[in-house]
């Protein structure tokens, strides 16, 4: 697996210190062990160079497994079951990514795959440049010209 979304994610308040600390924001991927979706997003985009460099300059990524009956540390460093943290993020299966502010709150909630690693690059510039204001990732991802 490639560097980009292969921290575990078990404590986020710390995770999102660190990101701050790097001038970045933090992203957590909700990922399933045999999520077919998943595993072809790690395999074409998560492992591209481009996208590793490019994501990675602006985002802080850690993975968290939805199956998992443990519990972690939420942004506010509160300890809670990974199913219950998920479903407060509104993420109800996998392949998703939540976006958080440098509060800890929740900016942004993609679910769904994104194989092609250019339009997961438009998610991660969607974000940032905080589009969704103005209009849907679909609209967004259909429109934004490359980078």
């Amino acid at each position: 697996m490639s560097a980009l979304f292969s921290i575990e994610g078990h404590d986020l308040a710390s995770e999102l210190q660190t990101a701050q600390r790097e001038g970045r924001r933090l992203v957590v991927f909700f990922e399933l062990p045999d999520c077919p979706k998943c595993l072809k997003m790690k395999r074409q985009v998560f492992s591209s160079p481009r996208v590793e460099k490019q994501f990675g300059r602006h985002y802080r990524a850690v993975r968290i497994d939805l199956a998992s009956t443990a519990s972690i540390i939420d942004t506010q460093g509160k300890q809670t079951p990974v199913q219950e943290m998920a479903q407060q993020l509104h993420i109800f299966g996998a392949p998703a990514f939540a976006f958080f502010s440098d509060d800890g709150s929740l900016e942004y909630r993609h679910m769904g795959s994104l194989t092609q690693a250019d339009d997961f690059l438009r998610l991660g510039r969607f974000v940032l440049n905080a589009a969704y204001e103005q209009q849907p990732f679909s609209d967004y991802r259909h429109t934004s010209v490359h980078h």
